[in-house]
Formats: structure tokens, C-alpha cells, sequence
């Protein structure tokens, strides 16, 4: 498999660590500029291949499909969604920047009547947690779409 060198060659991945010792070795000879950079060209050559192999063999222990669609490996996962309801379960509209909770269960009712439907929930708790009776029972479709109209 092909690795990018420091000057942008491909080549085999096992032909850079050669490469990379042998410039390390010929830099005994203090004073010389060039082979200051030779010697640092081959240390971060080296340092290339071995974050090289690591990836590598780290995408085969993860199946070797690399994760994203980019070509390159993506570091996060995309989460998957389930596909969004054909319509609002209260106002049967089908487009929404975000579909929330409701009495039917998670993504079954529009960004609008979901905050409804949040804020009836939260009404009913706070009138239970003050030990009064509350005067909605259960928060359901029906009901939902009749407190709706009436805030209208």
C-alpha cells in the first residue's frame, strides 16, 4: 500500500523505513546544515510511516472500510436516524426543522405541537406535584389537537 513521502512520492509502505534509517545513519558529522535537515527529513519520514501503519491497522481492525464517505477515515461515527414520519400526528403537516416527542411516541409530531405537547406534560406534572387534581387527565391526540385549536 502506498504511503506520501515528505516531497509527495508514493511509494511501497515498507520503502520508507529503509530510506529513513539510512539517512539517520549518515548524519554523525556535527556542522553540517544539510545533513541536520536530511537527519530531521528522515526522522519525520519515520514518524510518517509509523502513524501510517498504525492507521492502517487500525481501519483493518475496524473492517477496513476507513468509516467515512470522504474518501478519508472519519474519526466520528454518523448516527443513524430513523427516517421521519410522513406527517405531524396533531396538524398532519409533512415539513419541519425538527420532529419531536408526543403521546404517540419519539418523532411523531412537528417542532410546533411538540413544544404544545411539552408544555401540557409539564403543566399536568406541576399541578400533580402540588397535589391538586389536574384537569387533564391524559394528554392524548384528541386532546392535543383540541387544546391546540384553542390556543388559536
Amino acid at each position: 500500500m502506498p504511503v506520501s513521502g515528505a516531497a509527495g512520492q508514493t511509494g511501497p509502505l515498507t520503502s520508507a523505513l529503509p530510506a529513513a534509517s539510512n539517512a539517520a545513519q549518515t548524519s554523525g558529522a556535527p556542522g553540517n546544515a544539510d545533513q541536520d535537515r536530511t537527519t530531521a527529513e528522515a526522522d519525520m519520514e519515520l514518524i510518517r510511516t509509523k502513524r501510517a501503519l498504525t492507521t492502517l491497522a487500525a481501519a483493518a481492525a475496524l473492517g477496513g472500510g476507513g468509516g467515512g464517505s470522504g474518501g478519508g477515515k472519519n474519526k466520528y461515527r454518523k448516527r443513524s436516524r430513523a427516517t421521519p414520519p410522513g406527517k405531524c400526528h396533531s396538524c398532519n403537516i409533512r415539513e419541519t426543522p425538527e420532529w419531536r416527542r408526543g403521546p404517540d411516541g419519539a418523532r411523531t409530531l412537528c417542532n410546533a405541537c411538540g413544544l404544545h405537547y411539552a408544555k401540557l406534560v409539564r403543566k399536568r406534572e406541576k399541578a400533580v406535584a402540588n397535589g391538586e387534581t389536574p384537569s387533564l387527565q391524559r394528554i392524548d391526540m384528541e386532546m392535543l389537537r383540541a387544546s391546540a385549536r384553542a390556543a388559536d
